[in-house]
């Protein structure tokens, strides 16, 4: 995940002035830094990131800043004192505390570059993990492979590896093999139904020749189910390796 609000604001010794104390607010995700004067940089943020300001155009009533920040969905506002302000205006505290809106003060002595390229080296160091439990991952799937189990062993590995279930069936919609607890009715009935009508997809198959869709996903109360062939051609059943539908399930990471 990127880095947590919190993380950044210790990293960089940010102090929270207001809209920190409710729970999980500091757990929020720094997606990015982004630095602006204008009385309305919304158009120009994505989202999720930390906005920082000198507060150069701020005066007077600032609930309306602080609501189109919120509305944007900003992971936080950081403060710089000690150029156009001596101190955050209180103004500002206010607001932001009345809308929930962190609010963190960043010293004359930090630069606002500093705070961005931590939060860069932070995102790429969690991009360098994502990419190493990849490979560590296909390394285990590939000495799975080797078993005398053969395909049954790199399902039941694939299982532990999304954290959920797995299963392979083959195109007609029958269990080759399963983990326990493995949802493969929802899954069958759903490629059944689907074979009766085109697919909207590139290679689209005709309704009732039997083909199984290119991919498909699937979401349940707390599940994701993602199914992919696996194989060659549409008729390949061959040997331990059958060509057919391969799915896994991982727990939703949805609220």
């Amino acid at each position: 995940m990127p880095p947590t609000l919190q993380t950044v604001m210790r990293r960089m010794h940010l102090r929270p002035l207001a809209g920190t104390s409710g729970p999980g607010v500091l757990d929020a995700a720094v997606r990015w830094v982004a630095v602006s004067e204008l009385a309305d940089p919304t158009p120009y943020l994505e989202g999720g990131e930390l906005l920082l300001t000198t507060g150069l155009r701020m005066d007077g009533d600032l609930t309306g800043y602080v609501a189109r920040l919120v509305r944007r969905g900003v992971a936080g506002l950081g403060f710089g004192v000690g150029v156009s302000h001596e101190e955050t205006p209180a103004a500002l505290v206010e607001a932001a505390e009345a809308a929930g809106l962190p609010l963190l003060e960043v010293p004359r002595e930090t630069p606002f570059i500093a705070i961005g390229k931590v939060v860069s080296e932070l995102l790429a160091a969690e991009q360098y993990e994502e990419i190493s439990r990849a490979f560590a991952a296909q390394g285990r799937l590939t000495r799975a492979a080797l078993r005398p189990e053969g395909v049954h062993a790199v399902i039941d590995r694939l299982a532990k590896e999304v954290g959920g279930w797995a299963a392979l069936l083959d195109e007609s919609g029958e269990v080759r093999h399963a983990t326990p607890d493995a949802r493969t009715d929802a899954v069958a009935a759903e490629l059944s139904r689907r074979r009766g009508r085109p697919l909207d997809t590139p290679r689209r198959a005709e309704a009732g020749d039997g083909r199984m869709p290119a991919s498909l996903a699937l979401s349940a109360p707390g599940e994701h189910i993602v199914v992919q062939p696996l194989g060659g051609g549409a008729g390949g059943h061959g040997g331990s390796s059958p060509s057919g539908p391969g799915t896994r399930s991982r727990p939703s990471r949805r609220p």
